[in-house]
């Protein structure tokens, strides 16, 4: 029975992974999958893969591995919207299957189905999987890494952190906490020093691949541009804007905060505390111990990147966080020492309270991480219901702003071969294109909701995300 119970925990899982990509292969690229897919995968596409290094309009300093990957599906299966996102469906599965794995060594048989569930339901996970998103292959190469480690697989672990090299930058944070788990557990620190020394380099042979690469890939970058990773005229250089001051990093931290508590996973904190105060030293055990570490070591190394500049706190970077948290709580939520009741009351709450984390939008004036929640999934049916408005309307497009990520050419975002777009919001064209899924500047909003400058003439809206089209008086 508890094999049955764990099998069908686990198809369930693999269903909704599936399914996600599936029903949701018809949406457009959103958010910063416009450039770092759409827009990198149609420059190799359409150049017909004869140069390495992206345009500087476009570069952000990444090694391009996705781009090419998108195009290269796009070569074989035709360049659509549906040929997109099914090329996340190999990762999204994997997904399901390294995290199955994970909790076969942390929890007990007959929870290990139930476990990965309450993993997998995390809404940031969940979103970027609707999305063609770079940060989908990232979190498989993560728990794969995780799984290598564990395992001690040396050949796996290599792979898995060149991949994470290959993805992002981030990938790079991320695969230096995977060296901090990897010593934890798999290098004998009583060793006599010298021993120790050759064991480490012995040891370091694993992320020696990824480190080779990367160098290569940025001396090459730099010799033919002369910049890495940013670059002062580039479109998000703001992005990489120090903040400036102690004051500055401490809101950040506050943000980051935020961001660990926010979408329903406040639920994943009060749980893990909770199971914390009853229970005390009585949850601790070798495998515990373990991802207690690991939990320390991603919730303080991996914001290390993030939190000096102004705007890198995004929801999707923390994806690995989540993770790793609630890996840890299932391990210790499931544990024979809980009794039933307890696991069922707090597995419930965490349920509950993680699913109702898709329906938390905020007041318009509060920006929020839409590529993160499955709450902005009506966003794709009412661009196209507006876009159709303006048609109907005969509203030039060259008559009408709009904001990120709206902004590229419709070809770009929808791969309609329609090389028409909407220009930013400066405040000049007779028409406005507005949503809250946008993320406007107060100032901005204050143009735009003021009576005497602007007046609505078209509102779409569904489940609390809408989009209004505004004429300038």
């Amino acid at each position: 029975m508890t094999l049955i119970k764990n099998n069908i925990a686990l198809w369930l899982g693999y269903a909704i992974a599936i399914a996600l990509v599936v029903v949701n292969r018809h949406h457009c690229f959103f958010w910063d999958t416009v450039q770092l897919g759409s827009k990198h995968a149609d420059f190799y596409f359409s150049s017909h893969f004869s140069g390495l290094l992206l345009p500087n309009d476009i570069d952000s300093g990444h090694i391009p591995t996705f781009g090419l990957y998108i195009a290269l599906v796009w070569q074989v299966f035709g360049r659509s919207l549906e040929a997109s996102h099914l090329a996340i469906l190999p990762f999204a599965i994997g997904i399901v299957w390294q995290i199955s794995r994970l909790c076969n060594k942390f929890v007990p048989a007959r929870y290990a189905g139930i476990a990965g569930l309450l993993i997998l339901i995390d809404p940031s996970l969940l979103s970027q999987i609707t999305l063609v998103s770079p940060d989908v292959p990232l979190a498989f190469f993560f728990l794969m890494g995780m799984n290598a480690v564990f395992e001690n697989r040396k050949p796996w672990l290599t792979l898995a952190v060149l991949l994470l090299f290959l993805t992002s930058m981030r990938g790079m944070m991320v695969s230096v906490c995977l060296l901090a788990l990897d010593l934890y557990c798999n290098f004998d620190w009583t060793l006599h020093w010298k021993k120790q020394l050759q064991r480490l380099f012995k040891r370091s042979l694993i992320y020696l691949p990824a480190l080779l690469v990367f160098l290569a890939f940025n001396a090459y970058h730099f010799l033919q541009k002369g910049w890495i990773g940013y670059h002062k005229d580039s479109p998000w250089a703001k992005c990489f804007e120090p903040a400036g001051s102690v004051k500055g990093v401490l809101f950040n931290v506050g943000l980051y905060g935020w961001r660990l508590l926010d979408y329903g996973r406040v639920a994943v904190w009060l749980v893990l505390f909770i199971l914390l105060l009853i229970y005390k030293k009585r949850l601790v055990n070798p495998k515990t111990k373990v991802l207690a570490f690991f939990t320390m070591v991603i919730v303080l190394v991996l914001p290390l990147n993030l939190l000096w500049a102004k705007n890198l706190t995004g929801h999707r970077y923390l994806i690995p966080v989540y993770l790793v948290v609630s890996i840890f709580t299932v391990s210790l939520l499931f544990s024979e020492m809980v009794k039933s009741k307890v696991k069922i009351g707090l597995a419930l709450l965490w349920f509950v309270m993680i699913v109702s984390g898709n329906f938390w939008i905020y007041p318009t004036r509060l920006s929020q991480g839409w590529d993160s929640t499955l709450a902005h999934l009506p966003y794709y049916g009412l661009r196209q219901e507006a876009l159709h408005y303006l048609d109907r309307e005969k509203i030039k497009y060259t008559d009408v702003e709009t904001f990120f990520p709206n902004t590229a050419a419709l070809d770009l975002i929808d791969l309609s071969n329609d090389t028409r777009h909407l220009d930013t919001f400066d405040g000049s064209k007779r028409y406005v294109f507005f949503s809250n899924v946008y993320n406007v500047e107060d100032t901005t909003l204050d143009i735009l909701f003021d009576p005497s400058r602007y007046k609505p003439i078209q509102h779409f809206e569904s489940n609390r995300v809408f989009i209004t089209i505004y004429k300038r008086l």
